[in-house]
């Protein structure tokens, strides 16, 4: 019996890899109720065992307090060009709204980090739990993997299957789209060859019971 816990999208840009990953979890003679069963009370004993954030005490933001302004000259209607001492006055102010506007941002930006890291902090308790758990019932936890490669052109260049970390399965292309035809890695046997953007061999290996081999 195979039950999918996880199932993560693709990761990366359009010419990296694309990987697919699926977590399940099996466990002879039980079927699907079977464990949808034991996983509500899993995640019933994870959410005693994770506990809450940690949260940090939340900032002091600094604030800008600008001089007393002569407002004098505005209500007289004597406006005159500024003197070089109020002109400097001026940058300093500015300079010092930035440096305070900055600082504002900085500590915003570490206390949301802060903040996220406390989060996952319980989430990884809670995950760690949850699996602690099945696994303390019977059930085995079972990691599948599909990782899809492309050359630098956007061809696709391979198609990868990993169980529990073991290749298992291998399909591979060429540069000009024509599949290989000595990758041939099935049940985690067989040979895997990949090629540069020319089209020539670059690597050759073999696998046996999905672990590399060196010959």
């Amino acid at each position: 019996m195979s039950c999918t816990l996880l199932l993560a999208g693709c990761q990366g840009s359009k010419y990296s890899p694309k990987v697919e990953t699926t977590i399940s979890w099996n466990k002879e003679g039980f079927g699907e109720q079977d464990y949808f069963k034991d996983l509500v009370e899993a995640e019933k004993h994870a959410a005693e065992v994770a506990g809450a954030p940690n949260y940090p005490p939340r900032p002091i933001l600094p604030e800008y307090i600008a001089p007393p302004v002569n407002l004098l000259p505005f209500l007289l209607d004597k406006t005159e060009e500024k003197s070089e001492e109020e002109r400097e006055l001026d940058v300093r102010e500015s300079n010092e709204r930035s440096r305070i506007s900055r600082k504002r941002d900085q500590m915003v930006e570490d206390y949301n980090r802060q903040v996220a890291h406390a989060i996952q902090m319980v989430e990884e308790r809670r995950t760690r739990a949850i699996e602690s758990f099945l696994g303390s019932l019977g059930w085995i936890k079972m990691v599948e993997i599909v990782e899809t490669s492309f050359y630098e052109s956007g061809q696709r260049a391979s198609v990868k299957n990993y169980k529990d970390g073991k290749l298992m399965f291998v399909v591979s292309w060429k540069p000009d789209g024509e599949r290989c035809p000595e990758t041939n890695v099935k049940d985690g046997n067989g040979v895997v060859v990949s090629y540069d953007k020319e089209g020539t061999e670059r690597h050759r290996l073999s696998f046996k019971d999905g672990v590399e081999v060196y010959e």
